[in-house]
């Protein structure tokens, strides 16, 4: 296979993961298709010739990220490069590894190494400095939840598996048919539509489930639509955001329980102190002389700076929870040395030189007359793990607060806001959710969207949201799933490693 082959291969790959992916285009179908090219350069990557391969997949992935989250470059410039780079290299590095298992472990399919080891490659994003699950494979059907209401049972893990393992059989089913194979191609064939068809009948006969009557809560959410550039962080002070929230909250009639965005007042404040600044206090007394609730973000301080969910009521803070996943290079800066050396360009592009502290667990609000609440912070929203500890800890509906206008009217805001329908399934919660500007809106627990806001829109949306309490089975075994899927990568990996060590034993042997 020539080199221009081997190229075009690779560009199709990527260029079919990046239109799959949700808000790029409607054609989520593709990625069952997008590896297809990949197995086959796998399939002919003689023994040893892994750089090739790396290389190739290399350039699969780069296409991906660059078709897909382009509009990164918005906020960061050097966050977004390094992302891409960094992301692209650690998936092809699956790829070669996922090669060279197969060399040693012949007997097992290739579909079930690289489902298993990239897998691991997406729960290692849930927890590292540089995490980032944006674009972990099961998030591509976030706007075709009629297709994954299994994912109460796999989260977006088993989507990953499902997508691996179709692109496999279908790469089998076209090598056996070239081939002239015709037994095994009908094999294939039926093994494909089984593996697709079964799980979508378990999510029709899911869809189909009506919901217990449970109590409900009315709930407000706010879209203040303050400029993030020109306004939140630049132009307009803290107190005249807080006016302006203020002014929009009496324009309009709203539930007892609001929602604000993250960041609603960009002004730090120590929660344990009383002397709390204008823009906080106004906010307070308007609770109390409105009697409502409010949930949103706001910047705290102790020792560390906090990017902050506080619940006011009555005039007072009642409870605070603290961000725990952290966006690289804009609230934490994973290594001092890349700070150093890009300083005033991470600066410029709205990092921070130093990072926020974070919260050592997913706290959920505890409201009398509301139930309890878990709150998500902006890029939390993407962690399938610290949205089932909520779940866990008795959180009957999420909430979630962020700020979208970071990158203008792209598909940016509009897979943020996806990701969230994918929550609401693995958890069976209803979702409400706050943007500064870019979607806010509500979801119900089987990813429907029941109320958004328009990019750039000013406004305040109500909605009865039911209260459950029945915990799914991803939301209690999360943690087990990831457990289960990083051992059987481990054992693969021995097992591999065990065949080179006795092959390269042998090879010493012979000389």
């Amino acid at each position: 296979m020539n080199k221009a082959v081997q190229i075009t291969l690779a560009l199709i790959s990527g260029l079919l993961l990046g239109i799959s992916w949700p808000e790029i285009t409607e054609h989520s179908w593709l990625v069952v298709f997008a590896f297809v090219p990949l197995y086959y350069l796998i399939d002919k990557t003689q023994n040893g010739n892994w750089k090739n391969l790396f290389l190739l997949s290399f350039l699969s992935f780069i296409v991906w990220h660059l078709l897909s989250v382009y509009w990164m470059i918005h906020s960061t410039v050097i966050g977004s490069i390094s992302a891409w780079i960094i992301n692209a290299f650690l998936m092809a590095s699956v790829i070669s590894f996922g090669h060279f298992t197969k060399q040693k472990l012949k007997k097992v399919p290739i579909e079930i190494i690289l489902s298993f080891y990239w897998l691991s490659f997406e729960i290692m994003h849930l927890f590292w400095s540089l995490s980032w699950p944006w674009m972990d494979l099961g998030n591509v059907f976030a706007n075709n939840p009629n297709w994954i209401q299994w994912y109460e049972y796999t989260g977006i893990y088993g989507g990953a598996f499902w997508i691996l393992i179709i692109n496999g059989l279908i790469f089998r089913f076209i090598k056996s048919l070239l081939n002239q194979k015709y037994i095994k191609t009908s094999i294939f064939f039926v093994s494909t539509s089984l593996v697709i068809s079964l799980p979508l009948l378990l999510s029709y006969h899911l869809l189909n489930q009506e919901t217990p009557p449970t109590q409900s809560i009315e709930i407000s959410v706010i879209q203040p639509n303050i400029d993030t550039y020109i306004e939140k962080f630049n132009g307009m002070t803290p107190l005249a955001q807080s006016e302006r929230i203020i002014h929009q909250l009496n324009s309009k009639k709203t539930a007892p329980l609001i929602v604000l965005p993250e960041t609603a007042i960009p002004e730090n404040f120590d929660v344990s102190k009383n002397n709390y600044p204008k823009s906080i206090s106004k906010l307070l007394k308007w609770t109390k002389t409105h009697h409502k609730q409010l949930i949103g973000g706001f910047y705290s301080k102790d020792s560390l700076n906090y990017n902050s969910a506080l619940y006011l009521e009555e005039g007072e803070i009642i409870s605070t929870r603290h961000k725990q996943k952290l966006l690289p290079f804009g609230e934490s800066m994973p290594f001092d040395w890349f700070y150093q050396v890009f300083q005033k360009q991470i600066e410029k592009d709205g990092g921070n030189s130093a990072s926020f502290g974070r919260d050592q667990e997913a706290r959920v609000f505890d409201l009398a007359s509301a139930g309890k609440i878990g709150t998500l912070i902006c890029f939390e929203s993407a962690f399938p793990d610290i949205t089932s500890e909520m779940a866990r800890k008795g959180a009957q509906i999420l909430l979630v607060i962020t700020n979208d206008d970071w990158w203008q009217d792209t598909p940016g805001h509009r897979q943020h806001f996806a990701y969230s329908r994918l929550r609401a399934i693995e958890n069976r919660r209803f979702i409400a959710r706050s943007a500064n500007t870019g979607i806010s809106g509500f979801i119900d627990e089987k990813g429907n969207i029941l109320q958004s806001t328009k990019y750039k829109t000013t406004d305040i949306l109500s909605q009865k949201c039911q209260l459950i309490s029945n915990i799914t089975f991803f939301s209690q075994n999360e943690s087990k799933i990831r457990y289960f899927i990083i051992s059987i990568a481990f054992l693969i990996f021995l097992m591999s490693m065990k065949k080179y060590h006795k092959s390269f034993q042998n090879d010493k042997s012979s000389l």
